[in-house]
């Protein structure tokens, strides 16, 4: 049903993808409004793990007159820092008839119900027809106290409630 990419041919692409805070198509004016682009979300402490949070992605496109009336499957895959999916969606996406070239677009994607576990490096993973196009990163952070010992040159890492408790 999908297409490979033939090495070396021009194919649909990913120009960029940003989190934001809210993001506002103007389909009549072609136009975009983007409130709040962020790359991490803070949190003041370890116990506000886990967390649930609605999450929104913009991505803009890139496609050509050769891909005119083609359908792509679009999998976006929100991922943690051992690459094991924590949320995943799939669309088809049909181009209509490219006439510019090239042909660029934005798309709004929204997540809902994310479950966040703990603090640390998150990635939104797009992908064309299993190939994969663009990363867009997601810091999730939680202070730390990192505190060396010179003695054994060892490190040990405290959360803000364990290093507020003890002193």
């Amino acid at each position: 049903m999908f297409e490979v990419n033939p090495r070396g041919k021009k194919w649909m692409d990913v120009l960029w993808g940003a989190w934001a805070k809210q993001i506002r198509l103007d389909e009549k004016q072609g136009s975009v409004d983007i409130l709040g682009i962020y790359e991490n979300i803070w949190k003041p402490k370890r116990s506000d793990f886990p967390f649930i949070v609605d999450l929104q992605a913009i991505v803009a496109y890139q496609a050509y007159p050769s891909e005119s009336n083609k359908t792509f499957k679009l999998t976006l895959t929100i991922v943690d820092i051992d690459a094991s999916p924590i949320f995943s969606q799939d669309e088809v996406l049909t181009l209509s008839e490219v006439i510019d070239t090239p042909y660029r677009w934005f798309e709004k994607y929204e997540f809902r119900n994310v479950v966040i576990k703990e603090p640390h490096y998150y990635e939104l993973s797009i992908l064309i027809n299993q190939e994969q196009k663009q990363v867009v990163p997601l810091w999730v952070i939680a202070p730390k106290q990192v505190t060396w010992n010179p003695e054994d040159d060892s490190t040990t890492e405290e959360w803000a409630e364990q290093w507020n408790n003890g002193r």
